[in-house]
């Protein structure tokens, strides 16, 4: 109703403007309650398996070193949500007592929901990126890129059109329109027949502000990306776990998203000063981390618990496994790509020099 009624006063909106209300809407948004999660809409690697808290929280560490132990470091989590992957990293850095006594977590979340839960979980929260002062440590963030708002863009008739969101009896429709002229200088080729791009002015700007707040230290970025000549594949919702088509149908009940321009956000980077490396999959990446021995630890403690402990253990233990195998699944969430920035005059961080068995 609240979309229906703009439309009527004041004409179609950009795609940007209908995805902004449908996601963060503060009451009716489809992130005004937490919905990731097994017993949400979808799931991200933190919540799938330990693993992948426990291997950044290495990479943590490694950058520790790599800053010369300082006494006191940030780690910036951008698009935090529920906190599930502030208590993974928390809970690793815990194991060496120097480490966490050092590091200071800060979480950035638009939802109010889910800063609730960040804030049960220990760390110091914020609204927004311009609350966080300049910062010695790294910033991470999970599957928040395609999440930022986007203009769309299609190839029609020989000419380039934009997708707006208009109404008609009473429906949330697709409008067609003539996009401005700065909207069009962000495609590198014209687009075929029916060809459809998202375009971010978002993320770049997001990656503005990271350059800002990043004084001295990384950056580590995962998400579903394409590069500058590849097809993005179309904007898609998802709610219930199942992937929909149709995202204007019941705006904030489902969570919309499409491939990132990775190369667009890496040259935002760039224009910062910071050093980029990738983008590589999230499999070389856990790889790099050390994702065979946590699969050794898990191995061992598997076989300790056929002789001692009970079957469900046992059972749990093997599931564990199964889980963690999907992070570095080239056909499931091992196919996430990974960006690393780096301040100027720092060396590459395990992350980004991915398989060390491999190359």
């Amino acid at each position: 109703r609240k979309l229906r009624d703009r439309i009527r006063a004041s004409g179609p909106l950009t795609f940007a403007e209908f995805m902004e209300a449908a996601l963060y809407d503060p009451e009716e948004g489809f992130y005004a309650r937490p919905p990731v999660g097994e017993r949400g809409h979808f799931v991200t690697s933190p919540h799938v398996s330990q693993a992948f808290g426990s291997l950044l929280a290495r990479q943590v560490g490694q950058v520790w070193d790599l800053l010369g132990k300082p006494r006191a470091m940030t780690v910036l989590e951008v698009g935090a949500g529920d906190g599930t992957l502030a208590r993974q990293i928390l809970e690793g850095l815990a194991l060496v007592p120097e480490l966490a006594a050092s590091v200071r977590y800060v979480a950035v979340e638009r939802s109010e929901g889910a800063r609730k839960a960040l804030a049960e979980a220990g760390v110091v929260v914020h609204g927004s990126l311009d609350e966080v002062e300049p910062l010695v440590g790294c910033v991470i963030a999970n599957e928040l890129l395609d999440n930022l708002p986007f203009r769309r863009l299609r190839g029609k008739d020989g000419r380039t059109v934009k997708v707006l969101v208009g109404e008609e009896d009473g429906r949330l429709v697709e409008v067609e329109g003539d996009p401005p002229p700065d909207l069009l200088e962000l495609l590198p080729q014209l687009l075929e027949e029916g060809q459809e791009r998202p375009v971010s002015t978002e993320a770049p700007a997001l990656v503005a502000e990271i350059v800002r707040v990043l004084q001295r230290g990384y950056c580590f970025l995962f998400d579903y990306g394409f590069g500058r000549d590849e097809r993005p594949g179309p904007v898609h919702a998802y709610r219930d776990h199942r992937v929909l088509e149709d995202v204007l149908e019941e705006p904030g009940s489902r969570d919309i998203t499409a491939a990132v321009d990775l190369k667009a956000v890496a040259e935002a980077a760039r224009r910062g000063g910071l050093q980029v490396w990738g983008p590589l999959p999230q499999r070389a990446a856990l790889l790099g981390l050390g994702f065979r021995t946590w699969m050794h630890g898990l191995r061992s403690r598997q076989t300790e618990a056929s002789l001692t402990q009970s079957w469900r253990e046992r059972t749990r233990l093997f599931s564990e496994g199964q889980r963690a195998s999907i992070l570095v699944d080239p056909d499931k969430l091992g196919g996430l790509q990974v960006l690393v920035f780096g301040t100027r005059g720092m060396p590459p961080p395990a992350a980004a020099l991915g398989d060390r068995e491999t190359g």
